[in-house]
């Protein structure tokens, strides 16, 4: 039996060993990345560079969204000959990510930096570091006897290659990703026990992710199904509810306090009626393509096949703007593994034995809200334009990275027969198919055969050494990310 000291500092040795790679390979994203391709990049960096010049916040105006030149500086690689001077259609975003970032920006500027992107791009590196550590604090209340699962979870979710890119960039999407992650460890941590100095905690994180960016809105619900599960629990226990309803007002009253003077602000520049810019912004950015003309164009079956299929590939790695893909055999694998760890979720749901306690209850409706929430923010933007964007569901990124480990976990600890010999089945009709058809399917029958070999494999794998088959699955998970950086990146240089 190990000492609980010596499991701590294991696993303080692997949360630092995930923490360097990350570390590393994020900086390096950041760095070999070429200038602006990154989605919307130029447009951050304005708001940033506004705000350090003009020490206020800016105004989104007509011409901000300036469609021609975009998409002629995009073909050209955002050649240095090109200015993304008038890039500037982000204006309207809620300001904290851009005010924290100011100090850097001039900071840079005064050691002489004049274009200081890379700063800025390492700000944001600094940001997902500090949410990994948060997921590793959310998984460790989560799992506390399971060092395998909470430690999978952070290292799946620091080597995402399209995260990498994506925190190595000038954009407020880490900052969100930063307050939904320490926001839900707080409501996991409290459970049903609210308290005056947690209800104003959790009205700050409220306020903070109101003043970040529209997909971080989302913290209001969660803080909300929080309190009416208390509210709930209170009510079976019969407890006075007081207490409980006096908390809930405080801590809506704190973000409500927290948000309104920029709220005010918003009420001078756009209008009483336009309070989140949204309206002015639907007019700047009239020219995207909306997804009523795509629909028109393809129809409803073509387009939701185009939203999954982009969205999936943009969730692992689809770099610059959208322009630079993965190869088809990549996703292939990508999603084979992905459907694998389904397989493993579904088992371990047949599998489960005894009734859940009202804890885990309560946290697996808060993670399942927490992905359903994110997920239904990126269904409705996609209602109104076409944005097949798989980092709309980073804010959720924890959950999704959790699931996978889970179920990836689930095939190596129990090596479930039923599914090898689903594989088996699938392979061999595919194989059937394809000689009637005269044309054999090679590479479905190959990640079929090769995913039922991995389940018996990582079984065998686990049993003799606990933690290699999870450790190998990650380790090349790092090893496209650096493939990515390697072989892909150079490709969006001008």
């Amino acid at each position: 039996m190990v000492a609980p000291s010596a499991r701590t500092g294991r696993r303080r040795l692997w949360l630092a060993m995930i923490l360097l790679v990350y570390g590393t390979l994020a900086s390096a994203y950041a760095l070999r990345t070429p200038a602006w391709q990154v989605p919307d990049e130029p447009a951050h960096y304005n708001y940033v560079r506004y705000i350090a010049e003009a020490r206020q916040l800016p105004e989104l105006r007509p011409g901000d969204y300036p469609g021609a030149y975009l998409e002629e500086i995009k073909s050209a690689r955002f050649a240095p000959s090109y200015s993304i001077e008038p890039i500037r259609y982000e204006s309207h975003q809620p300001p904290l990510y851009y005010v924290l970032a100011t100090p850097v920006f001039l900071a840079a500027r005064a050691a002489g930096v004049a274009v200081p992107l890379l700063p800025l791009r390492l700000f944001s590196v600094s940001l997902g570091a500090v949410t990994l550590l948060l997921t590793y604090a959310l998984m460790r209340s989560l799992y506390p006897q399971d060092d395998q699962l909470a430690l999978g979870a952070v290292a799946c979710m620091a080597l995402v290659p399209m995260q990498l890119a994506i925190t190595g960039a000038v954009n407020n999407d880490g900052l969100v990703m930063l307050l939904l992650t320490l926001l839900v460890w707080q409501l996991v941590v409290i459970d049903s026990a609210w308290s005056w100095g947690r209800a104003a905690l959790l009205g700050l994180l409220v306020g903070l992710a109101l003043l970040t960016k529209l997909q971080a809105y989302i913290a209001a619900p969660l803080v909300f199904l929080s309190w009416a599960w208390s509210l709930y629990r209170a009510r079976r226990r019969r407890d006075r509810l007081a207490p409980l309803l006096g908390q809930g007002a405080l801590a809506a009253a704190v973000a409500a306090l927290l948000v309104a003077p920029w709220l005010a602000r918003n009420a001078q520049v756009y209008g009483p009626g336009d309070l989140l810019a949204m309206v002015r912004h639907e007019q700047v950015t009239s020219g995207q393509l909306a997804t009523s003309a795509l629909l028109a164009e393809h129809g409803l079956p073509a387009t939701l096949r185009m939203l999954l299929e982009t969205t999936f590939h943009s969730f692992w790695g689809q770099f610059g703007w959208m322009a630079l893909p993965l190869p088809r055999r990549v996703y292939a694998l990508l999603g084979a593994a992905v459907l694998l760890a389904a397989l493993g979720l579904l088992d371990r749901a047949i599998t489960a034995r005894g009734k859940p306690r009202p804890q885990s209850v309560y946290r697996a409706l808060l993670l399942g809200c927490w992905a359903a929430f994110t997920t239904a923010g990126f269904g409705w933007y996609n209602l109104q334009v076409v944005q097949h964007q798989g980092r709309y569901l980073f804010p959720a990124l924890p959950v999704w990275s959790l699931l996978l480990v889970s179920g990836w976990l689930q095939l190596y600890q129990r090596g479930p027969r039923w599914i090898v010999a689903l594989a088996g089945l699938g392979a061999a009709a595919l194989l059937a198919i394809g000689v009637i058809r005269q044309d054999v399917p090679s590479l479905g029958i190959a990640l079929l055969l090769g995913g039922a070999a991995l389940v018996l494999l990582g079984n065998r794998l686990e049993r003799r050494w606990p933690g290699v088959p999870l450790l190998g699955t990650l380790l090349a998970l790092a090893l496209l990310a650096e493939w990515c950086l390697s072989s892909l990146l150079p490709a969006l240089a001008p």
